[in-house]
Parts: C-alpha cells; sequence; structure tokens
C-alpha cells in the first residue's frame, strides 16, 4: 500500500508499505521513513498521494481508515514554509475561515463539499528535531470529477450551450451562498469541478468573506478573476462573485486567460470578436464583467432571470459545435445576426487623484530643470520645454499605473539624488520644482476651467 507524507521539503514522500486493510485499521500509527511525519492523521484519515499544491497549503488524495469502504477523502494541508509571521497568521485565519464556512454551508448544499474534520498537529521540525512545527489540516468530502481548467486543456473551448448550462448550474449555489451572507471571492475555473456524472461543485472556500465581518482584510483571490474593487482591497458584494463567474465564462468560452481578453490601456474586455453567442447572452456576459459595481447584475437571481428569457432552444452560430451530435438533423434557419454592445465605460480616476498625478509629474520634472539650470546652466527656456515634453511623455504612458503615493516617493528620491549632484542647491531644487509644478496646475485647472465654460 502507498501512504504519502504531507511534511514539506520531505525527501521521500511515497512510502510503500507492506500492509492490508486489516492491519491498517488496528495499528496505532505509521511514521515516515524519510522524515518520521506520522503518516496517519488524527487517527483516522491517511493519505495516499497528492493531488495540487496552492499558495498556502498542498491537497491530497486520502481514505478514512475507519469507514467500512475506506471511503476517499479530501486533506488539506496548511504549509508555513517559507511565510514570515505576519503571512502565517493571515493564512491560519484563511484557513480556519474555510473550516467554518464549509461547516456552516457545505453540510445543507449538496453542490459544496462537506466538512470532515479540522485539526492541529504539533511535530518536531525536519531540521531541527528539538524544534515543534504546527500543521493544520482541513478533511473535507472528496468529489471524483475534473476542474474545469482542466476539462477545458483536455476538450477545448465551450460552446453557448456548455455557457449556459453550467451559469444555471453554478447561480443557484452562488445564490445559496449569497444567502448566508458569504461571498466567495475566488470563483474561477479551477474552482469549480464537474463530477464525472456531470454535476457541479464550487470548491475551495479559503478565501471567502462574511459580508458583516468588520475587521480590516487583506486582498486575496486570483488576478484576472478577481473584481477591482476586490483587487484594491475594498468592500465586496454578491456583484464580486458574478464578476470572477463572467471572467471564469469569458475564459472557457476563448480558451485564453484573462489577461490576454483585458485591455488595461482601454479598461474594456475584448473578447465578443473571438467567438458567436447570442446577442441576449453576450448582452448578459459583458453586464456581469462591468468595471462598476453598479453596473453589473446585483444578485445571482437577476442574472438567473435574465437566462430565463433565452430561448430554450439555443441556435448556435455555425462556428460552435454543439455539446453532443443531435439525434436528428435540424432545420435551416436564418440566422440572427450578432449585436455589438456598447463599449463599457472605463473606470476613471477622480478629479483629486489625476490633480495629484499632474503635480507630482510636474514636480519631478522641475527638479530636473531646475538643475540642469543651476549645474550645467542650460538655458531655462531649453530646460523647460525638455521638462515639458518629459513630463508629456510621462503622463500619456504612465497615467493608467502611476499612483499619488507612488509618485510622491519618486520625487522624493529624485530630490536626493539631485541635492547630490548639486552641493548647496538643495533648497533651490525643492522650491523650484514645486513652483513650477504649482503653475503647471494652475495652468491645466484654469484651461479646465476655461472648455466647461465655454461649452
Amino acid at each position: 500500500m502507498d501512504l504519502y507524507c504531507t511534511r514539506p521539503g520531505c525527501p521521500a514522500p511515497l512510502n510503500r508499505v507492506d500492509i492490508d486493510e486489516e492491519q491498517l485499521r488496528s495499528i496505532d500509527q505509521i511514521h515516515c521513513r524519510a522524515c518520521q511525519m506520522p503518516l496517519i492523521l488524527a487517527g483516522a484519515y491517511v493519505p495516499v498521494k497528492p493531488l495540487g499544491r496552492g499558495g498556502f497549503g498542498a491537497t491530497f488524495l486520502a481514505i478514512d481508515r475507519y469507514l467500512p469502504n475506506m471511503e476517499p477523502c479530501v486533506v488539506k494541508h496548511f504549509r508555513p514554509e517559507g511565510m514570515n509571521a505576519e503571512e502565517v497568521a493571515m493564512a491560519r485565519r484563511l484557513f480556519a475561515r474555510e473550516a467554518t464556512v464549509l461547516q456552516k454551508v457545505g453540510n445543507d448544499h449538496d453542490a459544496i463539499p462537506d466538512l470532515y474534520a479540522y485539526f492541529p498537529l504539533t511535530v518536531p521540525k525536519i531540521s531541527y528535531p528539538q524544534e515543534t512545527q504546527e500543521h493544520f489540516y482541513l478533511v473535507q468530502e472528496y468529489i471524483d470529477g475534473e476542474d474545469l481548467e482542466h476539462e477545458l486543456q483536455r476538450l477545448g473551448p465551450f460552446d453557448e450551450t456548455k455557457i449556459i448550462e453550467l451559469l444555471k448550474a453554478l447561480l443557484p449555489i452562488l445564490q445559496f451562498v449569497h444567502g448566508r451572507n458569504i461571498i466567495h471571492r475566488d470563483i474561477k475555473p479551477a474552482n469549480i469541478m464537474r463530477h464525472r456524472q456531470g454535476k457541479i461543485y464550487l470548491l475551495d472556500f479559503g478565501a471567502v468573506r462574511d459580508l458583516f465581518a468588520t475587521s480590516k482584510w487583506t486582498t486575496v483571490g486570483t488576478t484576472g478573476y478577481a473584481a477591482p474593487e476586490q483587487y484594491h482591497g475594498g468592500e465586496v458584494y454578491p456583484s464580486t462573485d458574478l464578476y470572477g463567474l463572467g471572467v471564469t465564462c469569458l475564459r472557457l468560452l476563448t480558451g485564453l486567460p484573462p489577461e490576454d481578453l483585458y485591455d488595461a490601456y482601454m479598461g474594456t474586455w475584448q473578447w465578443r470578436d473571438k467567438v458567436h453567442l447570442s446577442p441576449h447572452l453576450t448582452q448578459i456576459l459583458d453586464r456581469m464583467v462591468r468595471l462598476v459595481v453598479q453596473e453589473r447584475f446585483t444578485s445571482a437571481a437577476e442574472v438567473l432571470e435574465q437566462l430565463q428569457q433565452l430561448p430554450r432552444r439555443v441556435q448556435l452560430p455555425p462556428s460552435s459545435k454543439p455539446l453532443r451530435p443531435p439525434s436528428a438533423p435540424l432545420q435551416p434557419t436564418p440566422i440572427v445576426p450578432v449585436t455589438r454592445p456598447l463599449p463599457m465605460p472605463q473606470a476613471r480616476p477622480t478629479l483629486e487623484v489625476v490633480l495629484g498625478q499632474i503635480f507630482l509629474i510636474a514636480a519631478v520634472m522641475g527638479l530636473w530643470v531646475m538643475a540642469a539650470v543651476v549645474k550645467l546652466g542650460a538655458p531655462v527656456g531649453l530646460s523647460l520645454l525638455f521638462g515639458l515634453l518629459l513630463g508629456g511623455w510621462v503622463w500619456f504612458w504612465g497615467r493608467t499605473w502611476l499612483q499619488v503615493p507612488w509618485l510622491a516617493g519618486l520625487w522624493v528620491m529624485n530630490f536626493i539624488l539631485l541635492a547630490w549632484f548639486v552641493p548647496g542647491g538643495w533648497l533651490r531644487l525643492g522650491v523650484g520644482s514645486l513652483i513650477l509644478a504649482l503653475v503647471i496646475l494652475g495652468i491645466v485647472t484654469l484651461t479646465q476651467w476655461l472648455r466647461q465654460a465655454l461649452r
């Protein structure tokens, strides 16, 4: 029998043990030959092979030796290696939260894995046996199937029929979860499992948040699938999960990762020219992935209501492949032309942020203008022209990612560098650059006021 060690860094985790099921049920404990880690966890759960590894832990297929048929289960192990104390504390909270949520919702919904156990295990360190280390384990129901990310790799992009089936299966699960005041926050293909018999399951509740939580939150989730408000550490809503589900649908329809579909420069999703869908479903998906929270659907029930308005039998465009061949040939029907919805509104920074960016970029450029005038004796007009051209170039190419705190730090770094380069001129550098920045900010503000007044 093959048993698998769960300790991170074990030199030989696979242990081949000459033991039968009856002996496995009666033996007290078995230890890893390479690192002496216990192989029977909590007296019952025996990992037999690894399933995957994530940011905070690893997942193993295990058996419960006390069940009559030694039924399979999933053991999730929190791995603290390589983390500082703050990261360990956060990961431990996430792990405990997942256990709490699974206990709260898993036993009440048949499409969410049940929680079997959650426990710590203290063992000696592998390199320093005189010191101990605490490991945390979570045991949950095993779903015999394949996640949608692997299904996509194996079968290729989904068609419209499969996407509608997925939405109709997953939205009631989200409706149930949101009804318990819980936001999943990590909806993506890898966290959606299809059972061998076709049933859809929602997995991995390690990133959930209670809507009524008041403690400070740390941003978690998966880049590309996380909504803007979640990515920036703000409040999350049921529509945050709908955004992740919408991006998941785009990934499954196109076969492309989110970063290849999102145009960061324009602030829009560019996907409609890569697939052929009915106009109504296109509009549903577009609204699910809107950047502004208020422009999305507010609830899973609202999306389901829109899906009910789709034709009972979807007429697929010629380039799409049906999930299974029809039993009888379809009668030719005219194809409804696909209409392209208007582009999504771009999420724009506030006026105060824009003015702050202009001021700090001008201040940084002002430092170099003053240095050129004071140290190199360059003509004032030529130095100003060079500074304005350089500042305009930085603004044009960097306005979508240059944040105000980052620009403030950039000004301080440039001031320190140029103050060393121009001995005794630090006061002129600092005051001159700030005055120049205020002048440019005043010109910009006055120009904007005049434009609005003349409209």
